[in-house]
């Protein structure tokens, strides 16, 4: 699929600026360098050694089934669903504002931006068994979700992250029944990524790229920290 990747980041920065975020961006003083982000991602995706146990996450999120709500208030007609593992409060929440896009969110609260690194309260999710290994990363949280998908749900081409970033992004997906693709700008052209099912990585999401399931009940593990994880995630990297 060809892309016009500069477009897209434009468009996005664009947004970022409307939305007031931007300024608290312009003053953080604590954001992961373009040197040490650099340094985390080989690639779209990098292997972290911690795993998930499939099958036992699958087994558990069943109980949960009824916290997931409508991924944000844009596109409602594709079946995506969200929970939050980390938010504001702790609080398993109806029209949980961390269970959609916050670029979205942020465009109707201007005045008012909510970003990932003012989402620092885990959830009871956050305490699956299945989601122990988590625990390496115990006190960096920001932000993070259980995204449910059923067929033909996806998100379009885009960026999460602008370099120098106020978080880094971690990821997995629990079903092999799920394309991620990301842009090469060699060819201009979006190329889908292989990964493990319950594995772990940190994503590159400065990248434009794009995602969609091919079945019903895909879970994705969508992740934030803190920079002051840089140094960790370093440690944690499978070799």
């Amino acid at each position: 699929m060809k892309i016009d990747a500069e477009k897209i980041v434009a468009e996005t920065i664009a947004a970022f600026e409307y939305s007031g975020a931007a300024e608290i961006y312009r003053n953080c003083k604590n954001l992961v360098s373009v040197e040490d982000y650099k340094s985390l991602h080989n690639g779209p995706l990098t292997p972290l050694n911690i795993k998930i146990d499939v099958d036992q996450f699958n087994e558990e999120i069943i109980k949960w089934n009824h916290v997931f709500e409508q991924w944000g208030k844009d596109h409602t007609h594709l079946p995506r669903f969200g929970a939050a593992l980390v938010n504001r409060d702790g609080t398993l929440l109806k029209n949980d504002p961390t269970n959609g896009s916050l670029m979205a969110w942020n465009k109707d609260h201007a005045t008012t931006p909510l970003l990932e690194t003012d989402c620092c309260t885990p959830t009871a999710l956050l305490d699956l068994p299945s989601l122990t290994g988590l625990n390496a990363l115990k006190g960096y949280w920001c932000r993070s979700n259980i995204l449910k998908w059923d067929t033909d749900a996806k998100f379009v081409p885009h960026i999460d992250t602008i370099v120098p970033s106020m978080w880094l992004r971690l990821w997995a997906c629990m079903d092999p029944n799920l394309v991620v693709r990301f842009n090469n700008p060699v060819t201009g052209e979006l190329e889908s990524i292989d990964f493990e099912p319950g594995r772990i990585y940190i994503v590159d999401t400065s990248i434009v790229h794009d995602a969609y399931s091919t079945s019903d009940n895909v879970y994705q593990l969508f992740l934030s920290v803190m920079p002051e994880a840089n140094d960790l995630l370093k440690t944690l990297c499978r070799q």
